[in-house]
């Protein structure tokens, strides 16, 4: 079925309409990537938008607004109600009958239209390009008859329900690993059980590192790829987190990551600082950067790297890398190695350490298998998202 393609601006319409003096006090919104439209302060748990809102823009029930900067991650939400969002937001009204709105949002996060922003931006830095409504408004929607946008959307609502009940169960089993470890060993960095007391050194004899090398011509990259440091960032090994190494890079095998592995964040801002993320399995070809640590343990082994991911993990221990961490930046911070392996932790008995690291393991393979069917059902996602917009769903 051929599916004829429209000007967005042939069915929305730019507005500015300030909050001023003449709204009262409207309700703040963000603009997520994953959620639309979000309080923004349930989003960020604290006021980060300015106490003047006259400046604001007002959005009404039904209108679009995109982050005028970061529209090509997503970020674009239809208003739930009547609301204000910042300036750093776009809004614009569907004033077209022939285009369902939820329909148009889906195409407007669909991967075909995130492909096309990078085109349609204006700015010198990458990162920072922004893409005006005027530029927007170029793009092409395609769409077929409202009744069948209304079908397309209720397939992918369908196949989206299945992906979020699987990224809830996710969610569950990481709930579960860190349930049982408070049961074994408390809810603090040095724990409520009488084990002794020992300095990290005493069980880690390094760290090391990388090197931070990134292909400046992705054409004629390596096939080595170097590891952001957001791979670690969810506390949860993200081996896609990682860019190309430059043509020709022969790394030193010391630098490679290697399945169970423990790296640890020595730079990042002040709450990620200190990030650990355990290493289950992992590309060949993947590199440790400058800002990403593997633990070297010290012989005889004392510990067990699940059990110390977990450790490094507690909100405790996370508080204490944050204030060890130093730096003028705001957006950075650093942890010295001397720091790390200063820090005092309990250390229990290693047979409670390998029954933990038995259970976490468990749980490891049932969050795999459930990781195994969100992929498959993104795929199917994927697919019926190219169909439905070239008319052939």
């Amino acid at each position: 079925m051929v599916t004829k393609l429209v000007p967005l601006g042939a069915l929305a319409i730019l507005c500015l309409n300030r909050v001023g003096r003449h709204f009262g006090t409207p309700r703040v919104y963000s603009i997520t990537k994953h959620s639309g439209f979000v309080p923004s302060l349930e989003y960020f748990k604290k006021q980060v938008f300015s106490r003047n809102l006259a400046s604001y823009n007002v959005v009404e029930p039904g209108d679009f607004a995109y982050a005028t900067i970061h529209l090509d991650e997503g970020a674009i939400g239809i208003a739930p109600e009547y609301g204000a969002v910042s300036p750093m937001y776009t809004v614009f009204r569907v004033v077209s009958r022939d285009v369902h709105s939820p329909y148009l949002l889906r195409f407007l996060r669909s991967p075909r239209a995130l492909a096309q922003y990078q085109h349609l931006g204006q700015g010198s830095a990458e990162r920072r390009r922004t893409i005006s409504f005027r530029r927007l408004a170029d793009l092409l929607v395609p769409l077929p008859s409202v009744s069948e946008q209304r079908r397309i959307v209720a397939v992918l609502d369908q196949v989206d329900a299945l992906r979020a009940k699987r990224r809830e169960v996710l969610a569950q089993l990481r709930v579960l690993g860190q349930s049982v470890y408070v049961e074994m060993f408390g809810d603090s960095a040095a724990g409520s059980r009488n084990w002794p007391i020992v300095p990290v050194r005493d069980f880690v004899e390094k760290f090391e590192g990388g090197r931070n090398v990134v292909a400046d011509d992705l054409n004629a990259a390596s096939t080595y790829r170097v590891l952001k440091v957001s791979a670690v960032t969810s506390l949860t090994y993200d081996p896609s987190e990682s860019k190309p190494a430059p043509v020709g890079y022969r790394p030193p095998p010391r630098h490679l990551v290697r399945p169970g592995d423990l790296l640890f964040s020595r730079a990042n801002t002040a709450e990620l600082v200190g990030a650990t993320a355990y290493v289950g399995n992992t590309p060949l070809n993947t590199l440790l950067p400058d800002k990403l640590w593997r633990f070297v343990w010290r012989r005889p082994l004392r510990v067990h790297p699940l059990y110390v991911h977990s450790l490094f993990s507690q909100p405790t221990t996370r508080r204490l890398f944050s204030a060890l961490a130093t730096g003028s930046s705001g957006s950075m911070k650093n942890i010295s190695q001397v720091k790390v392996l200063s820090v005092l932790v309990r250390l229990p008995p290693w047979k409670i350490q390998f029954e933990f690291a038995r259970r976490v393991e468990a749980i490891e393979r049932l969050k795999e298998k459930q990781r195994a069917h969100l992929a498959e059902m993104d795929a199917l996602f994927a697919s019926l998202q190219h169909r439905g917009f070239r008319g052939e769903l």
